[in-house]
């Protein structure tokens, strides 16, 4: 005591001390007296550890297990939306039964892919179609519509079952498979020039044994445009057993309505789809032949009893036939689909695109192989996210599209890889998100720069996608960020785009493109408000005055405002635009980047605007800061501003 009298010599000193004692025996006193059931701290003999949750109000230890809380939540913490809505996970698309799907099968280079053209409609930019074998191999879906019904067309490769007569046979067979299991009716494509064939009647016999029994099955004889020599042409393919054969002509389009029309009244005698699919037409025209129908005459299609009630005029005969007229017309009112989110799986060939896409997908979407320039045409896959449970959100459409992989224009001739490559790049400017895939263990190839460019010019949000991430030797706690340093040197005009390293073989951070997608989306249709754009603009030219020419003149920026999203459009009004160049350019899209949030997956893009006509005829003044809008009045309506 002596000792703290010497050195606390002030009464100050003393106060303090004190304050501390009171403070101490305040705070073990609340500790001996705490309740039960709330423990601020868990203590064991090893280690202390305290609670890091702060909104959780109870922590009950188990005896058996010393880890194993079970924790309550509080009141606000259950009823805080973003804790509460979770993100659900994502599957396959539930199929529509309103939507059935018709398969095109049929042995090699037969015309299916020209036929599924004709059918949905899509000769310029459809299915792939070239004058050799072997060019489809994996399934696609074409949607198509006849007659009111909207169905989609499966086109699949052409079947043979000796693997060792066509290249990836057994793949092809997998897929025409899943897609026969999958359709209501099928369609076998044969060629009428060549004649029957041994491997049309086994495919035939196939379908006869196995299939038929479930779906109906019919036979369009292609390549039979001739009405004289078309009939004589499709009367050998009787023996096939699968009933009357069509004269069709995929490339004029002949015989493909009548074989629609049979084929739906197969499906609905059959009951292979929806109660009343196929029977739209046919319903209206009996609905309006009886309302025009005279009553002393009976109407295809009718009852005995109906047309007893209509001749007589026994009950509402006339409020009965206009109802069921008006619900034939009304079936045929389209519903509006779903919005989708369209994400391009592009890259060079033999990156592991396919096998990306059958990884997302969770089963054998694609063919897969070494080989490089397996993939022909562009795939589509369909995943949903559902909504949380308990709201009335719609569930999140995910269609990613896998596309052939792209080599340099000079190694490209004209033929199927020409259109193979003209798909890939129309998949870019069709879709909302694109990822460009990387082989983690090449690096970067000048076609990797050039796809780029092109997702930057398209103003499409990227994610960059460097697979094979696994195969990357002599890793170590540095290798990850020189490698994100590496991509972002090699590739500076898509600089703004993340970066994930998978492995699509093993698996490895695929799920996290999930996320990333829907940040780009959020990012490419972001909107921001003028006053903001305007303050981080005037910020800008502040730090960095916008450039001038050799005589002094400077070019004066006035204000900017965002016109559009997808990808977000920013327009920004200056004295001359032609003053403007590409390094201030990049350094207004460096500062907004910096300075706003959600921009971080999309490009912006800028457009500058000089001084307009009509502004000048009306004298009006364009001096000062950025966001005053100029100074002045309108001429010669002063009080339209």
């Amino acid at each position: 005591m002596s000792r703290i009298r010497t050195v606390m010599s002030t009464p100050i000193e003393m106060l303090l001390l004190s304050i501390c004692v009171l403070l101490m025996l305040t705070l073990e006193s609340a500790f001996a007296f705490a309740p039960t059931q709330t423990i601020p701290a868990i203590t064991s003999s090893k280690n202390t550890k305290t609670n890091p949750f702060p909104r959780i109000s109870s922590l009950r230890v188990s005896l058996e297990d010393d880890l194993d809380l079970d924790l309550d939540l509080d009141k606000e913490f259950e009823s805080d939306d973003n804790y509460s809505r979770e993100l659900r996970p994502i599957r396959k698309l539930k199929r529509s039964k309103k939507v059935p799907l018709i398969a095109v099968v049929g042995r090699p280079n037969v015309g299916k892919s020209a036929l599924v053209n004709r059918i949905a409609g899509t000769q310029s930019g459809g299915a792939i179609v070239a004058d050799e074998s072997g060019i489809t191999r994996d399934r696609t879906y074409r949607p198509a519509d006849f007659l009111g019904e909207k169905f989609q067309l499966v086109d699949t490769g052409g079947l043979v079952f000796d693997d060792n007569d066509a290249l990836f046979g057994r793949e092809i067979r997998e897929q025409a498979m899943i897609a026969i299991d999958e359709a209501v009716g099928v369609i076998l494509v044969v060629d009428g020039q060549c004649g029957l064939t041994n491997m049309d009647q086994e495919l035939a016999d196939f379908l006869r044994k196995k299939i038929t029994k479930d779906i109906p099955v019919h036979v369009a004889v292609n390549k039979c445009e001739s009405d004289r020599t078309g009939a004589v042409a499709a009367s050998e393919f009787w023996s096939l057993g699968l009933g009357e054969p069509f004269p069709v002509s995929a490339l004029h389009g002949v015989g493909t309505a009548e074989l629609l029309e049979t084929l739906f009244e197969s499906v609905a005698a059959k009951g292979s789809a929806i109660q009343g699919w196929g029977t739209k037409a046919k319903i209206l025209a009996e609905a309006k032949a009886a309302v025009k129908a005279n009553p002393t005459k009976k109407i295809k299609g009718e009852s005995d009893d109906d047309y007893f009630k209509r001749k007589f005029g026994i009950g509402s005969t006339e409020e009965t036939v206009e109802a069921k007229y008006e619900k034939a017309l009304s079936a045929f009112d389209e519903e509006g689909d779903q919005e989708e989110i369209g994400i391009a799986i592009i890259g060079r060939p033999n990156v592991g695109k396919s096998s990306l896409l059958n990884s997302l997908f969770g089963s054998t979407r694609a063919i897969v192989s070494d080989m490089a320039g397996t993939t022909r045409d562009s795939i589509d896959a369909v995943m949903e996210r559902p909504p949380p449970e308990g709201s009335d959100e719609l569930p999140t459409i995910y269609r990613f599209i896998d596309t052939a992989g792209i080599r340099r224009k000079g190694k490209v001739d004209f033929g199927p890889e020409f259109f193979m490559v003209n798909r890939a790049l129309r998949a870019i400017r069709r879709a909302d998100v694109v990822l460009l895939v990387l082989d983690a263990t090449a690096g970067v190839a000048e076609q990797d720069r050039v796809l780029a460019q092109k997702i930057a010019d398209d103003g499409r949000a990227c994610v960059l996608v460097c697979n094979k991430w696994d195969a990357v030797v002599n890793k170590d706690s540095n290798t990850f960020e020189k490698s994100v340093k590496f991509f972002r040197e090699e590739l500076p005009m898509v600089r703004w785009a993340p970066i994930i390293f998978t492995s699509a073989a093993t698996g490895q951070r695929v799920g996290k493109i999930y996320g990333a997608v829907d940040d780009a989306i959020n990012a490419h249709r972001k909107r921001v408000t003028t006053s903001v754009l305007n303050e981080v603009l005037r910020e800008a030219t502040l730090w960095q005055p916008p450039p001038s020419r050799r005589s002094g003149a400077q070019a004066k920026i006035y204000y900017c405002n965002q016109v559009s999203t997808r990808p977000p459009t920013i327009v920004v009004f200056c004295s001359d635009p032609s003053m403007i160049n590409d390094g201030y350019r990049r350094y207004l899209d460096r500062k907004f980047r910096e300075s706003l949030e959600g921009f971080e997956a999309t490009p912006i893009r800028w457009i500058f605007r000089g001084r307009r006509a009509r502004d000048v005829m009306r004298n009006r003044s364009m001096n000062g800061n950025p966001g005053d809008g100029g100074t002045g009045t309108s001429f010669p309506f002063p009080y339209a501003d």
